[in-house]
C-alpha cells in the first residue's frame, strides 16, 4: 500500500463501508496535528501548539494549517491550543477523502436526496482492514509501536473509534494505555510520547464541546 499521512489512515479507519462515517469520531483535525508532529512543523508545550517550521510544503492542508496557527498565535507567537485547532479542521475530512480518492484507495459517489447533493466515499476494505490488524497487532504487543502507530493507535481510542472497530476489551485497554502515552516502548520519540498525550486529550476535550455546543 503506498505510504498514506496520518489523517489519511486516519479517514480510511473513520468512513463505514456504506459510504457514511462515523462522526461523533470525526476529529480528523487531531490527526493532521499528529502529521505536524512527525513532519517536525509543529512541537507541543503542555496541551498548546507552536509552530517550528512555517517553510512552504506544496501540500494544501498543511499549508492551511500552519498559516492559521500563525495568525492564532500573532504577533507574540503565542502557543495555540489543539484543542482550538481541531475545532477549526472539521471539515478537513471530506479533503483526505478526496486524497485517498486519488491514490485509488477509496470510491466516491455523489448523490442527491430531495436536489441537494452530498458525498459518500466508500474505503478500500483490503487497505482498510490492513490498518485496523496493524492497531490490533500493536494492542496485543505483537508488534513495536514506532512513532506513527503510537500516534495511529492512541487517536484510534482517544476519538471513540475503538468501539466501532471490532476491538476486544483486551485490546480496548491497551489502545486507552498508548493513549495516555504509557508503555510506548523505546522506538516513540519521547516527544512523540508527550504529543500523543497532549493531543488524545485534546481529542476528547473537543468531542466533549461538540456534545455540549461549545466552540
Amino acid at each position: 500500500m503506498t505510504s498514506l499521512t496520518l489523517p489519511e489512515e486516519f479517514v480510511l479507519l473513520l468512513q463505514r463501508d456504506n459510504g457514511s462515517h462515523h462522526s461523533s469520531a470525526d476529529h480528523t483535525g487531531a490527526a493532521e496535528l499528529g502529521e505536524l508532529v512527525l513532519q517536525r512543523r509543529v512541537s507541543f508545550t503542555g496541551k498548546k501548539i507552536q509552530v517550528d517550521d512555517p517553510s512552504p510544503s506544496g501540500v494544501g492542508w498543511i499549508g492551511e494549517s500552519i498559516g492559521y496557527l500563525q495568525r492564532k498565535a500573532g504577533p507574540r507567537h503565542k502557543p495555540v491550543a489543539a484543542t482550538t485547532f481541531i475545532q477549526s479542521r472539521r471539515g478537513a475530512r471530506k479533503r483526505h477523502c478526496a486524497a485517498l480518492v486519488q491514490r485509488g484507495l477509496m470510491r466516491h459517489e455523489q448523490r442527491s436526496a430531495l436536489f441537494i447533493p452530498y458525498d459518500k466515499y466508500f474505503p478500500d476494505q483490503t487497505a482498510r482492514t490492513s490498518l485496523v490488524e496493524e492497531i490490533r497487532s500493536a494492542a496485543r504487543g505483537e508488534q513495536e509501536l514506532d512513532n506513527r502507530l503510537a500516534l495511529l493507535a492512541a487517536l484510534t481510542h482517544a476519538t471513540g473509534l475503538v468501539r466501532h472497530l471490532g476491538f476486544e476489551r483486551a485490546e480496548r485497554k491497551r489502545l486507552k494505555e498508548i493513549s495516555k502515552g504509557e508503555a510506548l516502548g523505546k522506538a516513540v520519540e519521547q516527544v512523540v510520547a508527550a504529543a500523543t498525550v497532549a493531543i488524545t486529550t485534546s481529542a476528547i476535550a473537543a468531542s466533549s464541546a461538540a456534545v455540549t455546543g461549545g466552540s
